[in-house]
């Protein structure tokens, strides 16, 4: 009796839900403050870039997405499609995207994915580099490589900038990383023009790693587990040819080589390394001479290379209402709260030694100014908005992680330079079984504020089946409602 006693109760609790759902589905959706998009599956579009994988199954998913108050969707649209030979360009199924995306009324972010997929962390599909792209890198060390050798297919390295060594359109003279990625962006304003400012409303720039402004200095494919520090991502070919001359040109060209006190273990500690230890010295710490030179080489460099992909992109694109741009941070939480901020600054967020501040400040600068001379609107795209320090911190304290601090820092240097912010969740979760997660973004976008300390717009990941169920969909709904 007590077992069908439960039972009934479970029962009932169930259709009460399903009620619940089915009530919040027939209301008419109602739009917060903070416009929300949904970032679509890896695999939206068919390998060989015709068609949208499986129509049958995603028109519906879109048309609950439109229902529940979305805004709108993000998509990568991945190079190892669009561009299978140099200069010849295939984009039907994002097309066919889009025109579906205008029927429903939904926007679309567009993520100009210069990245592969497989290898990282909720990968689940395999589109490498194009082959014409890889192999001239590979054989020219433009890979980003780590100090054993072991070689990062992610991307290319930023040294490869402006190294014109692959292949012109129709196989015409050489071009360099930058001239591909303008090229590829300019034939995607081409193709997508009846759509930019209405349908395509921005343009997520690819600068490394899962489309990220940093380094691969973390890869899950070559062994790395959280919280590990990672390791310095300098040691290929180009990259060290660019810090021998910044270091000659600094008139210490003794600095001219990654410091050997660099991390050794891609899943060690910040106390592990001697660039990094908290009261470490010498001049291969990262207060020395030579560690600090490298550091700060190692930032400079990254940041110029995202001023100029961005500054491609800009110039790719014509000007267009409506269409803005963004650029993705990773939130790189854990080891944050070491004085040495170790995993930031493996991935190329380094801070200034006298303040352990500034990497995020430095980046929101480059973007402003960027913005302010193309006369575009840029927008800083955070991640990890889901995370809060206790949710992090007491089940792991050794990895010293403060998502919430994080994301502060990163909304005060946003502040500070007028530059928009939008947001991410990191990792995927199911929307009813999560209320503490949608709870916690909510805190973190400040839809009642009214500057720059708001969120612009937040991308939820992922959509799915999980993601398209009634119950899922009314959660959102309801959620959405309330920003």
């Amino acid at each position: 009796g007590f077992v069908a006693g439960v039972a009934a109760v479970v029962a009932g609790k169930k259709l009460a839900e399903l009620y619940a759902a089915q009530q919040a589905a027939a209301e008419p959706a109602k739009a917060g403050r903070v416009p929300i998009f949904v970032m679509m599956p890896l695999d939206t579009i068919s390998m060989d870039g015709k068609s949208v994988t499986d129509l049958a199954t995603r028109r519906p998913w879109l048309e609950g997405l439109a229902k529940s108050g979305a805004k709108g969707i993000m998509v990568d649209v991945w190079w190892g499609l669009c561009e299978p030979k140099a200069g010849e360009y295939n984009w039907e199924g994002y097309l066919e995207l889009a025109k579906l995306c205008k029927e429903l009324g939904l926007k679309m972010q567009a993520v100009m994915s210069f990245h592969q997929c497989g290898g990282n962390v909720g990968d689940s599909c395999s589109i490498p580099l194009p082959p014409w792209v890889l192999e001239p890198a590979k054989s020219q060390g433009l890979l980003y490589q780590d100090r054993f050798g072991k070689v990062s297919e992610d991307c290319l390295s930023l040294s490869a900038d402006k190294a014109a060594v692959f292949s012109g359109k129709g196989g015409s003279g050489k071009r360099d990383a930058l001239t591909l990625y303008k090229d590829y962006m300019a034939a995607f304003a081409s193709a997508f023009a009846p759509f930019l400012g209405s349908t395509v409303v921005e343009i997520q720039v690819g600068m490394g790693p899962c489309g990220e402004l940093r380094y691969p200095s973390y890869m899950l494919s070559q062994g790395w587990d959280y919280p590990g520090v990672g390791l310095i991502m300098a040691h290929d070919a180009g990259m060290q040819k660019m810090l021998k001359e910044a270091a000659t040109a600094a008139g210490s060209a003794a600095f001219g080589k990654v410091p050997e006190s660099a991390p050794s273990d891609t899943n060690g500690t910040p106390e592990s390394c001697a660039l990094f230890a908290a009261k470490g010295s010498g001049t291969e710490h990262r207060t020395g001479a030579h560690g600090s030179f490298f550091l700060q080489w190692y930032h400079s460099v990254l940041m110029a290379h995202g001023d100029a992909v961005l500054r491609q992109a800009c110039a790719a694109f014509p000007k267009t209402e409506g269409l803005a741009y963004s650029v993705k941070v990773s939130g790189i939480h854990w080891h944050c709260m070491h004085p040495s901020r170790a995993t930031e600054a493996c991935a190329g967020y380094v801070p200034r030694t006298e303040t352990g501040t500034g990497a995020y400040s430095s980046i929101a600068k480059m973007l402003a100014k960027v913005a302010k001379d193309a006369g575009v609107e840029v927008f800083f795209n955070f991640t990890c908005l889901e995370m809060s320090n206790i949710s992090q911190g007491p089940g792991m304290p050794k990895a010293n992680s403060a998502p919430e601090d994080l994301i502060a820092e990163v909304r005060r240097a946003c502040v500070q330079e007028s530059l928009p912010l939008c947001g991410e969740n990191a990792l995927q979760f199911g929307l009813p079984e999560s209320p503490w997660a949608l709870s916690q973004i909510l805190t973190q976008t400040r839809g009642w504020a009214s500057g720059h300390d708001k969120m612009h717009a937040v991308t939820i990941l992922r959509l799915d089946d999980g993601f398209a169920r009634k119950s899922s969909l009314a959660t959102l709904k309801r959620w959405i409602s309330t920003l």
